[in-house]
């Protein structure tokens, strides 16, 4: 036999006295790296998974930057909230509120009007006020004063006029809270809104995955396009109703401000159903400007603004240090 098949038989006697038991053991660690490996890839992808979910919940979470502002005015105890300031801490336009012309009442505010926006003389009328801690004592609460007043111009008198109380120099808007105007054409003309709004920001409510309610700002908002867009509809009718508690939907909220009134932070309600409703002077009005427009409005402030998720806290800077 030569040796190249020796060898052959040699080999071949070797593999066929292999113990079953090795051959077993070698297929199980085969399935046992199979199985391996489909464990750590799986692992791998489900690691994955969570960190896109997570991503994705995150994003949802906090869909815009967070701004903080310290607590708004108003906000403290109950108790410092209902105190009455005292006659004499009083400015003079809350002092002598009241005031009547031609058998309409207007209300004193604090907006300042400039000696350049001043109109026609009305006539000298007496202001009134009320003292609360006389009334208390069981004394006259009653408060007289001289005052003149003024048109203001380009703002109808039906709207608002300036006083001038008896002794200074500075003239105050008082506004008829009682206006309503009967179309929206009418309510921009009387307050010549074109030149007196001022848009702060615009808000909506956002409901998050996992910690409820946040308030969504956006800022910078084109007044060009509130005029075309909210404002424009002249013919459209004020149809508010103080008895319809029922309303649709908002889809955004304005805050907006008349400084020459002394007006801020007065809310204009852009609704689902197509109508704008706002509490300018203090009372309710609402006009339908069209859902297309509103619709436009609010895709607009969405794409084009900058929007923040607005924190109220008592440390704005986060530096320990009271406002």
């Amino acid at each position: 036999m030569s040796a190249k098949k020796f060898s052959y038989v040699k080999f071949s006697d070797a593999m066929s006295e292999l113990d079953d038991n090795y051959i077993t053991e070698a297929i199980r660690y085969k399935k046992k790296t199979v199985k391996s490996r489909i464990i750590k890839w799986g692992a791998l992808a489900a690691c994955l998974c969570l960190l896109v979910s997570g991503s994705l919940l995150y994003r949802a979470e906090h869909p815009y930057p967070i701004k903080e502002l310290p607590l708004p005015s108003g906000s403290g105890s109950a108790s410092e909230m209902a105190e009455v300031p005292r006659w004499e801490d009083l400015e003079i336009y809350a002092q002598y509120s009241e005031l009547l012309l031609d058998q309409v009442e207007y209300q004193a505010g604090k907006g300042e009007v400039p000696t350049e926006r001043l109109g026609e003389n009305l006539g000298s009328v007496t202001a009134r006020g009320w003292d609360e801690y006389a009334a208390i004592a069981g004394e006259d609460a009653n408060r007289y004063r001289g005052a003149t007043l003024y048109e203001i111009q380009n703002i109808s008198v039906q709207c608002a006029v300036a006083v001038q109380y008896e002794g200074t120099e500075t003239c105050y808007a008082a506004v008829n809270s009682s206006y309503r105007p009967k179309t929206l054409g009418q309510f921009v003309e009387d307050l010549d809104l074109q030149n007196t709004l001022v848009v702060n920001w615009a808000s909506r409510d956002y409901e998050k995955p996992l910690s409820g309610h946040a308030s969504i700002r956006f800022e910078d908002i084109d007044m060009d396009k509130v005029f075309d867009l909210l404002l424009s509809n002249a013919s459209a009718e004020n149809e508010y109703d103080d008895l319809a508690f029922s309303e649709p939907g908002e889809l955004l909220g304005l805050s907006v401000s008349l400084p020459l009134l002394g007006y801020e932070n007065i809310s204009i309600s852009v609704r689902e159903d197509g109508y704008l409703v706002t509490n300018i002077l203090s009372t309710g009005k609402m006009f339908q400007v069209g859902e297309e427009h509103t619709q436009a409005f609010v895709d607009y402030v969405l794409k084009e603004c900058q929007g923040y998720e607005i924190v109220y806290v008592s440390d704005p800077g986060g530096d320990g240090r009271p406002e």
